[in-house]
Formats: structure tokens, sequence, C-alpha cells
């Protein structure tokens, strides 16, 4: 079985978003724990700040590929930028 993993941390500036507007952005140190299971083409990602344990800044959901190429994903409006950078990394976006 093929499982593609990475886990770092990123120092970037965050803010909690939705259709009410959005929050000041501020500086957080984000700890990511992304994973491509190759076999059952699926994947999963976490994303949460250090500071606060997940308590201020938390994602996660599940990542869903065809063959070698990502086709969806769920747990968010939208992918966060690192996490898209893993998967192109292990080649599975071609079209950016």
């Amino acid at each position: 079985m093929k499982i593609l993993k990475k886990d770092f941390k990123v120092k970037e500036y965050v803010c909690m978003e939705g259709s009410w507007g959005n929050t000041p952005s501020e500086s957080r140190t984000m700890e990511y724990h992304v994973e491509w299971n190759k076999e059952d083409e699926s994947g999963w990602y976490e994303i949460y700040d250090e500071e606060s344990g997940g308590e201020d800044y938390h994602g996660e959901g599940c990542l869903e590929f065809d063959g070698n190429e990502l086709c969806g994903y769920d747990g968010v409006m939208s992918l966060s930028d690192e996490v898209i950078k893993c998967i192109v990394e292990w080649g599975g976006i071609d079209n950016l």
C-alpha cells in the first residue's frame, strides 16, 4: 500500500470567514497534516493553529482522487494553498 504523508508547520496570517464577513487577520503558526492513500484513492488533511491547539483555528476534511488526480475535497469552502502544494508535489494536480 502506497501512502504519502506530510506533516509541517507554516507561520502565516489567518482569519475566520463566513457569510457574515471576516475577523481581522492575525499571525499564527499553523500545523498541517496531509495524507494520500494511493491504493484506495483517498486522503485527508487537518490544519490547526499551534498557539491554541486548534481552539481558535481548525479545519479538516477528506480528499478524493480519481487515479492520480485530485477530483474533490470536503470540509472547507476552499482548499488551503499549503495542502494544494503537497498534492502538486506528489503529482495529484497537473493544471494549476
